[in-house]
């Protein structure tokens, strides 16, 4: 399935070892599935030449009543991360972008236009993936020392 607003095949190499991935539930009971592992692949995977691998992951679920978000985020030990997904660049960068300011405002008190600026000044977007179509993924990073978090 391609990139969508509740996951689905999220091809970002930037998702390793140690990442803690926050996806919305849409539906009381909604199941969770992972697969598709890669070895090696490029940001913005353009053709579908990832080298594919199996997969042994070890994961725990916790649900999170008190948290709303419109599509999956993550974080690592050095960044928190949003994403976006769109038909074109230009959407899914502005939903990544627009998800990352809702993130500065709600979880760290920045007033709107400062979220604006530090997305301008330290967010990072970068094009994870294009070949799924008819969505690609695009993600903004937020580095966890310019937030103040250790």
């Amino acid at each position: 399935m391609p990139p969508r607003a509740n996951g689905g095949n999220m091809d970002d190499p930037n998702m390793t070892v140690g990442t803690t991935l926050y996806f919305p539930v849409f539906v009381e009971g909604g199941l969770f599935s992972i697969g598709d592992g890669h070895a090696v692949q490029g940001l913005g995977e353009v053709c579908g030449t990832a080298i594919e691998v199996p997969l042994r992951v070890i994961y725990e679920i916790e649900l999170i009543k008190d948290k709303s978000i419109e599509e999956p985020q993550y974080e690592t030990k050095d960044y928190y991360a949003t994403t976006g997904f769109g038909t074109t660049i230009d959407s899914a960068a502005k939903k990544a972008t627009l998800y990352m300011i809702d993130y500065l405002m709600n979880e760290h008190k920045l007033s709107e236009n400062e979220a604006y600026a530090l997305c301008s000044l330290d967010g990072d977007l970068k094009i994870a993936e294009t070949v799924d179509l008819p969505h690609m993924l695009v993600t903004m990073h937020m580095s966890k020392d310019v937030l103040g978090i250790k």
